[in-house]
């Protein structure tokens, strides 16, 4: 039986991606374990997945704190069998009222630190304390696969193609989320582990994300219609299928890669 862990798993992408993990037939094999790593178990729009699928195990764990990520590997140990094969880390901090703040739209550097901070603490580290606590079992798993979402604005290449100068902290410390990555695939290549950064493209998750994000992400569109962009708005259901189709195909030529939700690379 393969297993999967998802980071995230409270609500969209990361909660679309239980869904299709549990559901018959999966895109990956029908019998999947699958462990959903939330801050909060009893989150509302994941108990409705829970119903009528055994194979489904909610796993608390905040990203920010070690220990508690610990506690989460010796769960998901005990129910595995020691062994994990897949990891799809999902969680990102994204501040809805500061999301669209360029350095200078901060009231003064100290606002502007605690924002990058708080960031950098999800974004960054909570990326390590998900994979390292997790490395022995995912050694020990058949597929040995870690994919960690992230974003096309984390590509320098990209931004300054497009020259957007604005969402500083979130694609700063996304660019941190793909080193990171790219990190553990030059360290667990030999393992014959395939490590890889993924963007889902733009999915509109607003339907398990509460107002305040439904106005927010209004707001991104908004601003992408006065820069003339039509970007291709994917539904969560859209983009995980497409999704759990590139991490089903991966082989170790990809270890590393920046991939999108199509299986194109993305230029660091």
């Amino acid at each position: 039986m393969p297993s999967f862990a998802v980071i995230g798993a409270s609500r969209g992408i990361g909660l679309e991606f239980v869904r299709q993990l549990v559901r018959e037939p999966c895109q990956l094999r029908s019998d999947s374990q699958v462990f959903a790593i939330v801050r909060d178990p009893k989150a509302s729009y994941l108990q409705p997945v829970l119903k009528g699928h055994k194979n489904v195990h909610v796993i608390q764990a905040d990203v920010t704190d070690p220990h508690s990520c610990e506690r989460a590997a010796q769960d998901i140990s005990a129910l595995s069998g020691g062994a994990l094969d897949v990891l799809i880390h999902c969680a990102a901090r994204t501040d809805k009222t500061r999301i669209f703040r360029g350095f200078n739209d901060y009231k003064d550097l100290d606002e502007l630190d605690a924002d990058f901070i708080d960031a950098f603490k999800v974004n960054a580290l909570g990326v390590i304390h998900g994979i390292s606590t997790l490395l022995p079992l995912l050694r020990r798993g058949a597929e040995k696969k870690i994919v960690v979402l992230n974003t096309e604005g984390a590509s320098p290449t990209l931004t300054l193609r497009s020259g957007a100068a604005d969402v500083a902290a979130y694609c700063t410390t996304k660019a941190a989320t793909a080193m990171i990555t790219a990190k553990y695939a030059a360290a667990l290549g030999r393992e014959g582990f395939v490590v890889v950064s993924m963007a889902p493209g733009l999915v509109n998750t607003s339907a398990t994300a509460g107002a305040e994000a439904t106005q927010a992400f209004q707001a991104v569109m908004d601003r992408m219609a006065e820069a003339g962009l039509r970007p291709e708005l994917l539904s969560p259901e859209q983009s995980v299928g497409a999704q759990l189709k590139i991490i089903g195909s991966l082989s170790g030529d990809k270890n590393g890669a920046f991939l999108s939700y199509t299986g194109d690379v993305i230029p660091y």
